[in-house]
């Protein structure tokens, strides 16, 4: 046996008392005046100093969350102090005020003894916060504890007296969002309520700069040049803005241009070093964005991940069980590390409400605790009959499951599978208990049905010529692309129904929004070769409207096949639409397509008249 685990654990039960708080912040800002230049200490100089970790430095600052006694003995000795009993008092709170100080939807309160800390983010998070024009990024699946982070960080920043904005996208309208100069005044002019000041817009707002300059001016020439303090902006639910790809891209690259100001070096550095930006989004970004113009990679990267097997058991003593190593795993084994669920399960465990046995009995059920959660993955997956498709697949395997990159990617975004594309699996036995249940019960119909529609096909042309002597390459460009494609199809309804090695089938509710979206397209892809300076793949569109048959398990029927042929004819970089399609938007089209003539199709009776689009 080692010797840590031959010593006895501190009892945590203490905090300090206001009066305990300003006898040390007044010892350490007199060391601070003599020994440090006035400036203060970082919390790496602080964890240097008291021999502390940087979290437990954080909980004895914050006063909400007990620690050891000798731990405050410690920090007080830094700063020549001796801890008196006055100094710290206990803090012993009851299941119930524990209950009462946690929630379990959205963020979990500062003063909740039950949030778990993920060593080492926590610590990374408060250390790069105090830098100058830091970034960080926290990314993960919904109810994964992002915001709860994000109040952390914030709290952490207000210790070091920095300003502080916490904004959330979900605030916006739609109709701010539809316009790039609309989203950024809102944007700014919520900045601007939140430290305080009066709105100055139409002073630094000039039409002739476009909305990004003028944005950058008011900021760095008005926002930033009032306040004293540097300032900590928050954003949440980011990933609202990726429906809007204009907008996402012309944000996103401004706030990539402010991060990098405060790296230049120049006379104008100082004022953006004032300004430290946490973002946070769901889910990983589905828009086109040219990877020196984003800021999705600088900064320091977080992505959450799930409660470890020690991080449940801590959780459950908080919640006063008193668990057996075998019933925290079987636990896991029903939820997986997910905290949301993991929290669920053990507040009702320990309110009584439920034994283990029987939450692992009736975890799925339709009334049981998990029914609306549940519900709702239910509903967001039949958005998409290609992911509905790839979850049954996956529930019918014994093995782990090949995936295509496209669904695993956004499976695994919403925190449904783990592994990778090729060995795809369920990230907990609850998933497929209940995905199980309800496939089996949904009448043959749902599984598929014939119903008009209008197919898009999009295809690689010579993708595998092109790419032959670095595979890798191929599919990290094709897997771009096809990011690029999907988040161009979200303002025009389409949604993606089957991909392949080197395709897409695509549904659209109109014949119009196909075309438009397809035109969009392409135009989109031939700007994006202009720019780049590495060889692109080039696609291929074909468009058909007609009888389809949608199910779980696959797209089929005539008009998938026709959709697919025309892509066929379309040359590189171009669109071919049948003659249904053509009927169906000739008067709105501001070009007449090219007549490509009579085709016949194999397995189709009748020739197939096909149009050629010029863009």
């Amino acid at each position: 046996m080692s010797l840590q685990n031959q010593l006895p654990k501190r009892k945590r039960g203490v905090v300090l008392t206001l009066r305990g708080w300003q006898r040390l912040r007044d010892a350490q800002r007199q060391v601070e005046i003599t020994e440090n230049y006035g400036n203060p200490f970082t919390l790496e100089e602080l964890s240097e100093r008291t021999n502390l970790s940087f979290n437990t430095l954080s909980r004895i600052q914050r006063r909400q969350i007990a620690v050891d006694r000798h731990s405050l003995e410690s920090y007080f000795k830094a700063f020549h102090l001796i801890l008196d009993s006055s100094d710290y008092t206990k803090l012993k709170p009851s299941p119930v005020e524990s209950r009462q100080n946690t929630t379990l939807k959205g963020q979990v309160p500062l003063n909740s003894p039950l949030y778990v800390e993920r060593d080492p983010i926590e610590r990374l998070c408060y250390e790069t916060i105090s830098q100058p024009g830091a970034l960080i990024r926290i990314k993960a699946p919904r109810q994964m504890g992002k915001t709860s982070l994000m109040a952390r960080i914030m709290e952490q920043a207000r210790i070091q007296g920095l300003e502080t904005v916490a904004l959330s996208f979900q605030l916006a309208d739609a109709t701010i969002l539809t316009d790039l100069t609309r989203f950024l005044q809102w944007f700014c002019a919520i900045v601007t309520r939140s430290l305080g000041l009066p709105n100055h817009l139409a002073e630094y707002w000039d039409e002739i700069f476009g909305s990004n300059y003028n944005c950058t001016d008011y900021f760095e020439n008005y926002l930033l040049a009032k306040i004293n303090n540097p300032i900590v902006l928050a954003i949440d639910e980011v990933d609202v803005v990726f429906n809007y790809p204009e907008i996402a891209t012309d944000f996103f690259r401004l706030l990539q241009v402010w991060y990098e100001k405060a790296k230049y070096g120049d006379t104008g550095s100082e004022v953006w070093q004032k300004l430290r930006l946490v973002v946070v989004h769901s889910t990983e970004v589905y828009i086109p964005l040219n990877s020196s113009h984003s800021p999705f990679n600088v900064g320091l990267s977080i992505e959450l991940p799930e409660f470890t097997l020690e991080q449940v058991e801590d959780l459950a003593n908080r919640y006063q069980l008193n668990w057996t190593d075998e019933q925290v795993k079987q636990l896991m084994v029903l939820v997986g590390g997910n905290p949301y669920l993991v929290q669920i399960a053990l507040h009702h465990l320990s309110d009584e409400d439920m034994q283990l046995n029987q939450l692992l009995a009736i975890a799925s059920a339709e009334d049981g605790i998990y029914s609306d959660y549940l519900r709702q993955l239910l509903w967001n997956l039949k958005q998409y009959p290609d992911l509905m498709n790839a979850m049954s697949r996956i529930v019918r395997s014994s093995v782990p499951l090949k995936l295509e990159p496209v669904q695993w990617f956004k499976l695994q975004s919403m925190g449904l599978v783990r592994g990778h594309s090729s060995h795809a699996r369920l990230s907990c036995d609850l998933y497929y208990q209940y995905f199980r249940d309800c496939l089996s019960r949904m009448p043959l119909h749902v599984f598929q049905e014939s119903r008009l529609a209008t197919i898009v096909y999009i295809g690689v042309v010579d993708c595998s010529a092109k790419t032959a002597a670095d595979p890798e390459r191929k599919d990290k460009i094709l897997y771009q692309d096809f990011q690029r494609i999907i988040q161009l199809c979200q303002p025009f309804e389409g949604q993606v129904l089957k991909s392949s090695e080197d395709g897409l089938f695509i549904y659209f509710p109109t014949t119009l929004n196909a075309v438009n979206c397809a035109q969009e397209i392409q135009l989109s892809l031939r700007k994006a070769a202009e720019l780049s300076s590495e060889p692109i793949l080039t696609h291929r569109i074909g468009i058909h409207c007609g009888e389809v048959i949608f199910n779980y398990t696959d797209l089929v029927g005539t008009s998938a096949n026709i959709a697919t042929y025309a892509q066929a004819e379309a040359p590189p970089g171009g669109i071919c639409i049948s003659h249904a399609v053509y009927q169906a938007v000739q008067r709105y089209l501001a070009l007449q397509p090219i007549e490509i003539g009579q085709q016949q199709l194999e397995g189709i009776n009748e020739p197939i008249c096909l149009y050629q689009l010029v863009l």
